[in-house]
């Protein structure tokens, strides 16, 4: 045990006095170490980056949207509502069914609006909106007055009051004009004799692509079942699908560009440690003679590798936290991206993603010299 620890004592000495000895070759590696190390955390948070403000703008797209419409003419009036045939989804997704109504209504701010009627359903939905604001039966959906402010708006020539009421934010998901006029099924029974456009939505979470796959296949299997062939669906399948491709893509460069990084550090790595080795063979047989065991020696060299990059990827973290802001932010991302305590792409398990890679080519650069402690003692002393 004692000549053990004597051996590790040297061998780490004979660490560090060649790190004073030759610090140009200590300083060669960490520097590669860093630029690679950087250059792989830099790619990486920089793909994170793209993700993110690809999901971010596809969720404001609708990407969890499933919307389905129907024109119901007046011979159809008997007819169950798409919001009634739709409601066993609604434990899978929020479910939000409305009837556009062809009625004329004028808003003295913005001119004619949108008049949409809802069911008790929506009714649920829409109820946490509808209590911050005086009750209504007209409530006028708008971002250019305030909510809670009562006013009069013409409905089908009549004048009516109507309260204010801020847009949801489903809204976002529909291409339909703003401002509009939302009102009960009880309120427009008499409209929908003249015929009725149905739309209802589907929001689903984005973040799950094979549970918003499986709710639009219920859907289209509801809409067979129930006759309702002139229904149309919109699903966001096919955009999902191709996110999920591009983070497969992302993936595979990530790797690739990780693998490039670990052979070149192992190239570089190994280079020196070789020249090292040469310079000092005499001295590792010699040490050998005396009882080392070549596994022990070819450890100091793992051990070295290791710690260099263990240097160079601290040094690499410490640039990309501070450089995050700046070099991602020239290069055109969404201030609200680049706040790390929201998004912060140095975390553990990023930085061992691409890490990995280099930690794998730091051991690799060590091999060759496995090789060449298998030479005999004896061949090397002489």
């Amino acid at each position: 045990m004692k000549a053990w620890t004597l051996i590790a004592f040297y061998l780490s000495k004979d660490i560090w006095s060649r790190w004073l000895e030759h610090p140009g070759t200590v300083l060669a590696r960490l520097l590669v170490g860093v630029l690679l190390a950087a250059l792989l955390l830099f790619a990486q948070a920089g793909f994170i980056l793209a993700g993110r403000s690809l999901e971010t703008r596809v969720a404001r797209l609708g990407a969890g949207t499933l919307l389905i419409t129907e024109v119901s003419g007046p011979d159809r009036v008997d007819r169950a509502p798409l919001g009634e045939i739709l409601a066993p989804l609604g434990a899978r997704a929020e479910l939000l069914a409305f009837r556009q109504l062809l009625v004329v209504a004028r808003d003295p701010l913005r001119g004619d609006c949108l008049v949409l009627a809802y069911g008790r359903a929506t009714h649920a939905a829409l109820a946490p909106a509808l209590a911050s604001v005086p009750p209504s039966g007209i409530h006028h959906v708008t971002r250019d007055l305030p909510a809670g402010i009562t006013h009069e708006i013409e409905l089908d020539g009549v004048v009516r009051e109507v309260v204010t009421v801020a847009p949801p934010a489903w809204l976002d998901r529909l291409p339909l004009l703003n401002p509009l006029l939302i009102l009960p099924d009880e309120q427009a029974a008499h409209w929908f004799r003249q015929g009725h456009l149905e739309f209802c939505l589907l929001l689903a979470d984005p973040n799950q692509p094979e549970a918003v796959g499986a709710l639009a296949e219920a859907v289209r299997t509801l809409l067979v079942v129930e006759h309702r062939d002139t229904a149309q669906l919109q699903s966001p399948e096919a955009l999902l699908a191709e996110i999920n491709k591009l983070n497969v893509t992302r993936e595979r460069t990530q790797a690739a560009a990780g693998l490039a990084g670990g052979v070149v550090l192992a190239l570089v790595f190994g280079a020196i440690a070789g020249l090292e080795y040469r310079q000092n063979r005499y001295i590792v047989a010699l040490l050998r003679s005396f009882g080392a065991p070549a596994v022990i020696v070819f450890l100091r060299y793992v051990v070295e590798a290791v710690i260099l990059l263990a240097l160079a990827g601290a040094g690499a973290h410490l640039i990309a936290i501070n450089l995050h802001g700046w070099l991602f932010g020239f290069a055109g991302f969404e201030p609200g991206l680049l706040d790390r305590r929201l998004l912060d792409p140095y975390l553990w398990p990023e930085l061992w993603h691409q890490l990995r890679w280099l930690l794998i080519g730091a051991v690799l650069s060590v091999v060759p010299i496995s090789f060449a402690l298998r030479q005999p003692v004896g061949k090397i002393l002489q």
